[in-house]
């Protein structure tokens, strides 16, 4: 199915073919028979979430950008981009080389980009895609600026403002227009708006204060825009928004772009706040112990994840999991037995998504294609070195 794939760089290509030359034996074949664990992904509910989002999105004021940390995955980032996103969030300037060589055009690092290599790989893959980072202090923006003009290129620089989460982002909107000023003098770069994401409000499961908390996380972020726009900075973007607030910030008229991203393939925490979207991606373990009161599968938290998973379609409570063991309580009647495989939903996909090489993609409960995970971080795939000579 590489031909979801058209004008992918050599990179990519080598990639899926390396993929499937690994593990393509088990094309046609019903997922129960690979080798334990692996990771399965259902074509069929990522296409049905994919059309969802879209279709949810043809009324709201903001686009979709859609955030791809959580299955890193080309093959999936450009069915998310057919599907209606406006272009692609990533968490690193790693993932954003591989978004931009797997044909994605508009790719928005939403994190900030710090140091001399990762600066230096940012200012030429600016000249393949239209490259956008976050920013939050002049340090950095100094760094970017001197990297982009040694390389000729230029940089989008978008604000991030703190909504509430307590980690990256300018603190007040003074500092927001100060960094914002700095940066339209700064050669190499170009302020592109603001992007500040309510996460913090995913720790709420209470549907109305969460929506609190959103709607007052927005109002101040919007209000920052305002500060900057009296001050004759104008933002063209203005960024935010995850899977469990996406439909409210997306409401927002002053919104222009949404980041969500684990509403593609889903998981078990971000499902509780929209239930709407299926979870696509699962772990197949096999049971290897059997006893009176609990079962052992051979997937533990170095394949799930610290976040842990539940046994799909059996109502058996999660008792422990250790390392290379997921553990389960069990009650009579139990048909399962040592040897037969099983499901398991993760609590958080992008973690157990971490652990593997590809996923096993299926349809009609036969394995159909063989996508590549990609990338880890610079020393996977040799991205670094990609950047030792600009490509021509």
């Amino acid at each position: 199915m590489l031909s979801l794939l058209t004008e992918v760089s050599p990179m990519i290509q080598e990639a899926y073919e390396k993929a499937c030359t690994l593990y393509g034996s088990s094309i046609g074949k019903n997922p129960n028979e690979l080798v334990t664990p692996a990771l399965i992904l259902d074509l069929s509910l990522l296409k049905q979430n994919l059309a969802l989002m879209n279709g949810l999105m043809r009324d709201k004021p903001a686009k979709l950008r859609a955030h791809i940390k959580v299955h890193k995955s080309p093959h999936i980032a450009r069915m998310q981009v057919e599907a209606g996103a406006v272009g692609v969030g990533t968490a690193t300037i790693w993932e954003a080389v591989i978004m931009s060589r797997a044909g994605i055009s508009d790719v928005f690092v939403i994190n900030e980009v710090v140091g001399a290599e990762k600066t230096r790989v940012a200012a030429r893959l600016a000249h393949e895609t239209d490259l956008k980072v976050a920013v939050d202090n002049d340090s950095n923006v100094n760094e970017l600026s001197k990297a982009a003009e040694k390389e000729k290129s230029k940089i989008g620089c978008l604000i991030e403002i703190d909504t509430g989460m307590g980690r990256c982002g300018v603190s007040s909107a003074n500092e927001a227009l100060k960094l914002a000023e700095r940066i339209v003098r700064m050669p190499g770069l170009r302020f592109e708006g603001l992007t500040g994401y309510e996460g913090h409000c995913s720790l709420e499961f209470h549907k109305a204060k969460r929506e609190f908390m959103a709607r007052k996380a927005m109002d101040y972020f919007v209000g920052v825009a305002d500060y900057l726009a009296k001050n004759g900075i104008s933002c063209p973007i203005i960024s935010a928004g995850g899977t469990a607030t996406w439909e409210l910030t997306a409401s927002n008229p002053r919104i222009t772009e949404i980041q969500p991203g684990s509403y593609a393939a889903m998981d078990g925490y971000h499902s509780g706040f929209d239930p709407r979207f299926k979870q696509a991606t699962t772990v197949l373990a096999t049971v290897i112990s059997r006893k009176s009161d609990h079962i052992v599968t051979d997937a533990g938290k170095k394949t799930v994840g610290g976040s842990q998973a539940i046994l799909k379609d059996y109502d058996y409570p999660i008792h422990r999991y250790d390392e290379e063991h997921g553990i389960f309580d069990i009650y009579d009647p139990c048909p399962l037995k040592v040897g037969d495989t099983v499901e398991l939903s993760p609590g958080y996909t992008p973690f157990a998504v971490s652990y593997f090489d590809v996923y096993n993609v299926v349809e009609n409960r036969k394995i159909v294609d063989i996508w590549p995970i990609l990338p880890r971080g610079p020393e996977h795939g040799g991205l670094l070195n990609l950047f030792n000579e600009r490509a021509s």
